[in-house]
């Protein structure tokens, strides 16, 4: 059952919506951390986490027909799907229940990557929680959360948000891929029997000025352009870069566009079981290392550059 929240009206129904989760990249440094020290790895997954949170705001709601022999006007204790503060609701219970049961005090850079003086880390992304540390430990974290929540322990992980999670303590090492997500987006954009590319995008780029094509779907651009996106914050970095590019269209695509953006399916497709693997050189300790590119007038169209 869900609420209509629909017709909740802001400061009288409800005020803070905002709900803070962890990202991909949070996530991949955690399992990189979790392989480098020789971690155990767990997955929670809470059951129905939008019911049962604390609701602070007083709410009523028409019970569907069919309840009791007459409709009835009923005042929620706690949160349901369908409110528009329910994720917030579900955010402060967890986060309250980190800090104040079981001791792990926010991140200083995610609100959703804790993490305790054990060396206990803890990522959550809506309902679906990343525990890595000692084996011992995490299993105390684990009965906790359960005592209090309703959970299922998935065990070690394997599947995340997408990802399919390969992990070697023994050896330190951790891969990462895309593959079943990467046929889903593929299927879905009529590109499963594309011939494969070698890069995402040809050198001679689409340039901001309009050059006369034809609009296209701007709708179907957008989620095409979104599954992409997700993909290159999940594990194929190399595309990045085409994909932020490609972003500067989504308020006037046109054909060029989209046959760029099919451009990037077609290179997908080639690699999608390649995976991103890291972690052996790491066994010495974790070391942080950044870089960055530039490109000098790289726009066709309005000569502007680009830095990173």
């Amino acid at each position: 059952m869900g609420a209509q929240g629909f017709r909740q009206v802001e400061c009288l129904h409800f005020t803070d919506t905002f709900a803070p989760v962890t990202c991909l990249l949070r996530v991949r440094v955690v399992l990189s951390i979790a392989a480098a020290k020789g971690f155990a790895a767990r997955q929670m997954d809470v059951v129905t986490a939008f019911v049962g949170s604390e609701l602070h705001e007083e709410v009523y709601v028409s019970l569907p027909v069919g309840v009791f022999a007459q409709e009835r006007l009923t005042c929620l204790n706690r949160s349901l799907y369908g409110l528009k503060q329910s994720p917030r609701c579900w955010y402060t219970t967890m986060d309250n229940f980190l800090i104040t049961k079981i001791g792990f005090p926010r991140g200083r850079f995610d609100c959703y990557v804790n993490t305790v003086d054990n060396g206990i880390i803890l990522a959550l992304y809506i309902d679906d929680m990343l525990i890595a540390g000692a084996l011992g430990d995490v299993k105390l974290v684990c009965d906790k959360l359960k005592s209090e929540f309703e959970m299922i322990d998935v065990g070690t992980v394997s599947h995340f948000l997408g990802m399919v999670v390969s992990m070697d303590t023994n050896g330190h090492m951790i891969s990462l891929t895309q593959e079943g997500y990467i046929d889903w987006v593929l299927e879905r954009f009529g590109m499963v029997s594309c011939k494969p590319v070698g890069t995402p995008i040809e050198k001679d780029k689409p340039c901001m000025k309009g050059g006369g094509d034809k609009p296209c779907d701007g709708t179907l651009y957008l989620h095409l352009i979104g599954s992409l996106g997700w993909i290159a914050t999940g594990t194929r970095l190399d595309i990045a870069v085409t994909v932020s590019y490609l972003g500067r269209f989504n308020a006037d695509p046109n054909d060029h566009h989209w046959l760029c953006a099919k451009s990037v399916l077609r290179d997908l497709g080639g690699m999608k079981k390649h995976r991103l693997g890291w972690g052996r050189e790491m066994r010495a300790g974790i070391r942080l290392a950044g870089f960055m590119d530039s490109e000098f007038a790289g726009d066709a169209g309005t000569l502007k550059s680009t830095s990173g």
